[in-house]
């Protein structure tokens, strides 16, 4: 009898242990963010851990990634549960274009939108270089594989009129980026992210540079032709030595799940975000502009059922 006393304690603690009947166990959930030094893995990380001090039994875990595109394949994949991406990625992908031709993501659900990612070409201010075609034959850095800044700077050089083929360009994150640029291996480089973007200041500080323009013709085509394109202008002395605005392009950063997530934990999630919004505001200066009237529009994607039930509960949406 005794045996069997024994026999049954081990049974309840293995089912606690390893079967969900431990709720914490089953909230332990991974955010992907993107490479080091990138505005996702800032607002990530930053999210995850404010989120986890929010939610009872759950634990949000940031973990770095290639980024968008990368983090579309391991939510695919089960390797993540949350993920930063960007709207144009997620467009994309759930419509089955570009990379994702002939293989649409129709899992891919919104959560909310974090922050506006602006697009910034840093170049050495003696390269020369004042237009993309002087980028022809001159080697810099656009983002890691995967990232949603190749996709972009293969749009800047198609409506540019530019074959992108024609830049050589390397694959490495944003931290490699700023040293390769700083030791003079690579002219000119590409970041994403809040304005003023950490790298860009960084390396403003330490070289003189200079950012091309992304506006004008150009920009009024990619206006046109690309739906999660939005026009920005950077302030002049925004950045150490550029005294005169700088017309860029930014595009929207979202969190975003599989459709089959729990609509309670999605609904806990956007409801702690947006009713501490001043606190999130204060994470990161790219969260500061974030707000109910703007979580939900140019996500690329259906919001989450558990989201809508939120923004329906506070009139943001019908």
């Amino acid at each position: 009898m005794k045996k069997v006393t024994i026999i049954i304690i081990s049974l309840i603690i293995f089912l606690i242990c390893f079967t969900g009947i431990g709720f914490s166990q089953g909230n332990m959930l991974v955010l992907g963010t993107a490479g080091a030094g990138g505005t996702f893995n800032y607002v990530g990380s930053a999210l995850a851990n404010f989120l986890s001090g929010q939610l009872d039994d759950v634990d949000i875990r940031a973990i770095t990634t290639g980024g968008s595109n990368v983090n579309i394949r391991l939510l695919r994949e089960g390797e993540v549960d949350f993920a930063l991406a960007n709207g144009l990625s997620l467009y994309l992908a759930y419509n089955g274009e570009g990379i994702w031709e002939g293989n649409p993501q129709k899992n891919l659900r919104a959560v909310t939108r974090t922050h506006a990612a602006a697009i910034h070409y840093v170049v050495s201010k003696d390269s020369g270089i004042e237009t993309f075609e002087d980028l022809i034959g001159v080697k810099g850095n656009t983002d890691v594989v995967g990232g949603t800044t190749r996709i972009i700077h293969a749009d800047v050089c198609k409506y540019a009129g530019i074959d992108v083929d024609k830049i050589p360009t390397m694959n490495v994150n944003y931290v490699q980026a700023l040293d390769l640029f700083r030791d003079g291996h690579i002219k000119w480089f590409m970041a994403s992210g809040s304005v003023p973007e950490s790298n860009v200041t960084e390396i403003a500080y330490t070289r003189d540079i200079a950012v091309i323009d992304v506006g004008g013709e150009l920009r009024e085509k990619m206006l046109k032709e690309v739906p999660y394109y939005f026009p920005v202008t950077i302030p002049a002395g925004t950045y150490e030595g550029i005294d005169k605005p700088i017309e860029t392009i930014v595009t929207v950063a979202a969190i975003f799940c599989d459709a089959s997530q729990s609509e309670e934990v999605v609904y806990e999630l956007v409801k702690a975000i947006h009713e501490n919004i001043e606190e999130v505001g204060e994470l990161h200066v790219g969260l500061s502009d974030l707000s109910l009237e703007n979580a939900s529009g140019g996500l690329g994607v259906p919001l989450h059922p558990g989201a809508e039930k939120y923004y329906r509960e506070v009139g943001i949406i019908d």
